[in-house]
């Protein structure tokens, strides 16, 4: 029992605690002026991030109080939590402490975000599953964070990081990323142990923002003095000193030494100065708490052994609940211990003083007695109607194998946290499935929900661990069923399409399952054969989808085979049919309940509006998505919008856009943990990067688009990489083997019969194979692209087909035809490139009168797009043809500067200046909130400034420049 055995107890001796006020942070000088010029940034309206770090009691959370204190006096927002030990399966609790969202709050986002966080319930382990609510909850704390910030500076403050949720950890990683151009500060405190994974993603993602890392040192022997010499009052002597040297620079060990001391009464104070007879104290600051506890009254003593249990905090209620005493009496019996500061009053319930405290008195307890009085308080907790989180905390803590009531709570518990924080709930089930042992009547599916939820974590990897651990055992065939379809998400998720289509395979042939599960198996294949090339395969799979799933009792499943065979229709260039396809699939899923499988059919169904070259049609496909996930708190899918709206932009000629929502692609792509959005964005990049002349940049994403098909064994349409590539390799002087890149890209295309990659790589590949001489293989490739046009009734495939036979051909009439079909559709840099084209054979065959419009045509969109690289070859040809260009019209827009700025970045820094959040913004100009903060980015880049507030002030001072008076 708690300091039995240990001391003896001496009741002549006056019961003295530390003095009231606590000595002022001593040897810490750097560290506190590190967080003032934190604070200073904050007060600039920059963004300012400190991780301090440090063991138990070397003053992490006195820096944290002063410079909460500093701000305050600053006149900043403060919001300040901690995380406790008890309360790592609450999901968003530090945060919502942090921030006090609750349902009596008196602000409406908060109750509405404490509404979020009281949503319960399981969420089901399929191949769509998405723990949306707990980005939804993410995003709402952002919301939150960003409305605070643009009022006035704000501080957030959290202690103990070490014991916070998972969520929570996500989310302020996600505010790092989030406010990097606010006026917000975080400060963070950890100790070195425990670490999880999820505190080590963290502190990178912060770090990444710019975090400035401090790790405490132990204070030096002067500082040492000096509290010291503070404490007591005087100069401590040698033997004083001597006894202070085994707290090893720890200021709490320090204080709590001398405050064991003067309880002994052995601190003797002669002539100004404090010494000790003769060393008497244990030589650890456990034992040094234990021993000072030692002198209250022993009701006391055995209360604080049951409260430990509670954790760090815990409310009289819950301790009058678990020892069967009257709040009153135990009040009274704890009124010691309160005087003595080993426990504090926080307004709201009762902490010890210090962790350390807690742990000592906690471990001083014999593990079977802890283990007793955690199940104890989970059965009154229970009983009660306590929260099933923390019921199933004590569970989790107090039971022993086989406890069947422990392993019910702790399942309840996971499906109630799955949809906040599937990582909590992987935990709980973990706990559960070891207490229940690997013969427990429930193991194999716990085992297998677990790996769901390992998955929804973004832990794919130790996902597909537990599934082959499971299948390894031979488990029971429904939770056979249950791993083996996460076993094959888990190996699609990774890009082992092969491995993945193998489980799906094996589970679609596989007896007894269900014509459901064999639907769903046969669905996810049909996607992995897409993926790795096999149309023939894709289709067959999803044929059979569509001819055993009832659209009314599956619609799910129905949707998504039809949507696998519009994807294989366009890759075969036949886009009338894979239109109609997709339109019967989206029209299926908006009419299902739930919208259920929404996000795979409208993506697929504006990429195929894009190949048909409805380009507004697409967006606003793209858009009504993009809304729809975000409210569902869908988060996966948006990647893959981000790119195809980065797409659409780029052939309507909006680069500046486009660039934009293939950075926020890409970025959420990371946060996500997505992958199949990831080459085509790097691709999309390249291809502007090369024509804007940033070579370096455009090698380097093409790099990352081949490097991404590689890692993922992918062959369906890898031919978006090769493109830039060889373009990149072409700029080098490496005509030849950019040649081969387009030739491998484009036989690989043949092979597999992704026919609608031939128009666009056509021009390229016959303008390479011209240049290389080699006419017949620039005459197969303009004769495939005119076949594949002459199939679709669209107009910038016939474009295409005419401007690859003209270049085949050297023939400046179908390069001019080229010029007119392109002029009446929606892509600016194919019209430039034919209108050049047809310009360069015309001064060829000695007609440059002729060539005078189509080159001024070429050169105008080139600078409209800031095409610099196509624009100064489109110039050069004008000079050497001796062709004037005459009135010019704008110049080329600068790089840098306010006029660098395009029209969508205008209207976004002056909304900015409005005071409006990127929300807000995103409602006005109907795009997201990420692709607003991608905009900003570049506004900022390109100005040269960090912050909101410098901005605001730059728009400020040109609306004054433009409506002062003038001169005359």
């Amino acid at each position: 029992m708690l300091v039995a055995g240990c001391f003896s107890r001496r009741s002549s001796i006056r019961l003295v605690g530390i003095p009231a006020p606590a000595p002022r942070l001593r040897g810490r000088e750097t560290e506190v002026a590190v967080l003032g010029e934190a604070l200073d940034r904050v007060a600039s309206g920059s963004q300012a991030i400190v991780l301090v770090e440090g063991e138990a009691g070397i003053g992490k959370s006195r820096l944290l109080d002063q410079a909460l204190a500093d701000a305050a006096a600053r006149g900043m927002q403060i919001a300040a939590g901690r995380a406790e030990e008890m309360e790592r399966a609450r999901p968003f609790g530090l945060l919502a402490g942090a921030f006090g969202c609750v349902s009596a709050s008196a602000d409406p986002q908060r109750v509405g975000i404490a509404g979020l966080l009281s949503a319960g319930g399981a969420i089901p382990v399929t191949v769509t599953s998405d723990p949306g609510l707990q980005f939804r909850v993410i995003d709402a704390f952002g919301d939150l964070a960003e409305g605070l910030a643009l009022s006035g500076p704000v501080v957030i403050g959290v202690d103990d990081l070490q014991w916070a949720d998972p969520s929570s950890l996500v989310a302020l990683a996600a505010m790092g990323r989030r406010l990097a151009d606010l006026p917000v500060g975080i400060i963070g405190c950890l100790r070195p142990a425990p670490r999880t994974a999820e505190l080590d993603g963290a502190v990178r993602a912060l770090e990444t923002a710019g975090a400035r890392h401090l790790a405490l040192p132990p204070l030096s022997t002067e500082a040492v003095t000096d509290l010291v010499s503070e404490t007591v009052a005087a100069m401590p002597g040698p033997g004083l000193m001597a006894e202070i040297s085994g707290a090893a620079g720890n200021p709490l060990f320090v204080t709590e030494l001398l405050a064991a001391l003067a309880q002994e009464g052995a601190i003797q104070v002669e002539g100004g100065q404090a010494d000790v007879a003769e060393p008497m104290l244990p030589p650890t600051l456990r034992l040094t708490i234990l021993r000072r506890l030692s002198f209250l009254p022993d009701d006391a003593v055995q209360l604080l052994g049951v409260a430990s249990v509670l954790g760090s905090a815990f409310s009289l209620t819950d301790l009058a609940l678990i020892s069967g005493r009257p709040v009153a009496g135990l009040a009274t019996a704890l009124a010691d211990a309160i005087r003595a500061r080993v426990v504090e009053d926080d307004g709201v319930q009762l902490r010890f003083r210090h962790d350390l405290i807690h742990d000592s008195i906690y471990q001083d307890l014999p593990a079977s007695v802890r283990r007793g009085l955690h199940r104890e308080a989970a059965v009154r907790l229970a009983h009660s109607g306590g929260q099933v989180l923390r019921v199933a905390e004590h569970f989790a803590r107090g039971a022993t194998e086989s406890d069947r009531e422990a392993i019910t709570w702790l399942t309840k518990a996971a499906r109630e946290a799955a949809p906040r924080s599937p990582a909590v709930a992987a935990s709980l089930l973990e706990r559960a499935i070891s207490l229940g042992g690997p013969e427990g009547p429930d193991h194999g599916l716990l085992s297998a929900e677990r790996a769901g939820y390992l998955m929804l974590s973004g832990r794919i990897a130790d996902a597909e661990a537990a599934c082959r651990a499971l299948l390894d055992g031979r488990p029971d065939p429904a939770a056979e069923v249950a791993a083996r379809m996460c076993l094959g998400r888990a190996l699609l998720a990774q890009g082992r399409e092969r491995e993945g289509l193998s489980e799906m395979e094996r589970l679609a042939a596989a007896p007894g399952p269900g014509d459901a599960v064999h639907d769903a198996a046969r669905a996810s294949a049909s996607f992995a054969r897409l993926s790795l090339g096999d149309l023939d395969g894709a289709e067959s799979a999803a044929r059979q989808v569509i001819s055993t799933a009832s659209p009314a009792g599956a619609p799910l499943l129905a949707s998504l085979a039809m949507t696998s065979l519009a994807l294989v229709r366009q890759s075969r260039a036949q886009l009338d049919d894979a239109l109609q396809i997709a339109d019967d699939a989206a029209r299926l899923t908006d009419q299902s309940p739930d919208r259920q499988g929404s996000w795979y059919v409208h993506i697929a169904r504006a990429n195929i509006l894009v190949a048909l070259d409805r380009l507004a049609d697409a967006r606003a496909a793209l858009r009504a998505s993009q809304q729809t996930y975000e409210e569902l708190g869908i988060r996966w899918p948006l990647p893959s919008v981000g790119m195809s709206l980065g797409l659409e932009r780029f052939m309507a000629g909006e680069w500046d856009d486009a660039l934009a929502e293939l950075e926020s692609s890409l970025d959420l792509a990371a946060e996500t943990g997505e992958t199949y959005s990831v080459p085509y964005a790097h691709s999309l990049i390249s291809l502007i990067s090369f024509h804007r002349n940033e070579l370096d940049r455009a090698a380097a994403s093409a790099e990352a688009a081949f490097d991404e098909f590689a890692g993922r064994g992918a062959q369906y349409r890898t031919s978006w990489a090769a493109r830039p590539r060889a373009l990149v390799l072409a700029a080098g002087g490496q005509r030849e083997q950019a040649l081969q890149t387009m030739i491998a890209a484009w036989h690989e295309c043949s092979r597999l019969g992704i026919a609608v990659e031939h128009p666009a790589l056509g021009a390229d590949m016959v303008r390479l194979a011209m240049a290389e001489g080699d006419v017949g293989l620039a005459r197969q490739a303009a004769s495939a692209v005119a076949d594949i046009a002459s199939r679709n009734n669209v107009g910038w495939l016939r474009g295409a087909a005419l401007h690859c036979q003209g270049l085949a051909q050297d023939d400046a009439g179908l390069l001019e035809a080229a010029v007119d079909v392109f002029a009446r559709g929606t892509r600016p840099l194919d019209l430039a490139l034919a209108s050049e084209d047809a310009a360069t054979a015309l001064i060829k065959h000695g007609d440059p009168g002729s060539a005078r419009r189509p080159l001024g045509q070429a050169i105008s969109i080139y600078e409209r797009l800031g095409a610099s690289r196509d624009l100064a070859r489109a110039e050069a040809l004008l000079r050497q043809a001796g062709i004037r260009r005459g009135v010019r019209g704008a110049r080329n827009r600068p790089g840098f500067g306010w006029d660098s700025l395009t029209p969508t970045e205008l209207t976004v820094a002056g909304l900015v200046a409005g005071g409006l959040s990127n929300p807000q913004i995103g409602e006005r100009l109907f795009i997201s909130r990420r692709t607003v903060q991608a905009h900003l980015a570049h506004v900022f880049a390109k100005l040269g400034i960090s912050s909101r507030t410098q901005l605001a002030a730059e728009v400020a001072r040109r609306r004054q420049d433009t409506t002062a008076p003038g001169d005359g």
